[in-house]
C-alpha cells in the first residue's frame, strides 16, 4: 500500500519537475527527462523491494535474498540499461522525440520491477 502511495506521489512530483524543467531551462537534454522519470518511480520500487526482504534477526546470519527480490532487482537493472541504450540510440540516429516521451521512457524503465516487487507483498 505504501509503495503505491509513494509511486503516485513520486510520478506526480517528477512530472511537475519535468514541466518546470521544460519551461525554465531552454536547453534541457533528453537524459534529464529520462532521469526525472527514473527518480519518480525509484522510491516506490525501493519501498516494495525492502518489503520483500526478511526481517532483521538479532544474530548475524548469512541469509540469501528471496528469489522475488533477486528477480525484481535484476529486472530493474535491465530496465535502466535497456532504456538508457534506447535513449543513446535515438540520439545517435538524430531522431528527436517530444521531451515528455523521454520522461515516460524513464518511468517505464522501472514499472516491471516495481510490479514484480508489489506482487511479492
Amino acid at each position: 500500500m505504501w509503495s503505491i502511495i509513494v509511486g503516485a506521489v513520486g510520478v506526480f512530483g517528477s512530472a511537475v519537475a519535468a514541466r518546470y524543467l521544460k519551461e525554465r531551462v531552454s536547453e534541457g537534454r533528453p537524459q534529464h527527462y529520462w532521469l526525472l522519470g527514473l527518480a519518480g518511480l525509484f522510491p516506490a520500487w525501493l519501498v516494495a523491494f525492502l518489503g520483500l526482504l526478511p526481517p532483521v534477526a538479532e544474530e548475524v546470519t548469512e541469509a540469501p535474498l528471496p528469489p522475488r527480490a533477486l528477480f525484481s532487482s535484476a529486472v530493474a537493472l535491465i530496465g535502466v540499461i535497456a532504456t538508457d541504450y534506447l535513449l543513446r540510440r535515438l540520439q545517435k540516429s538524430g531522431h528527436t522525440l517530444p521531451l515528455v516521451t523521454y520522461w515516460i521512457i524513464g518511468v517505464i524503465a522501472l514499472v516491471p520491477a516495481w510490479l514484480i516487487a508489489l506482487v511479492g507483498f
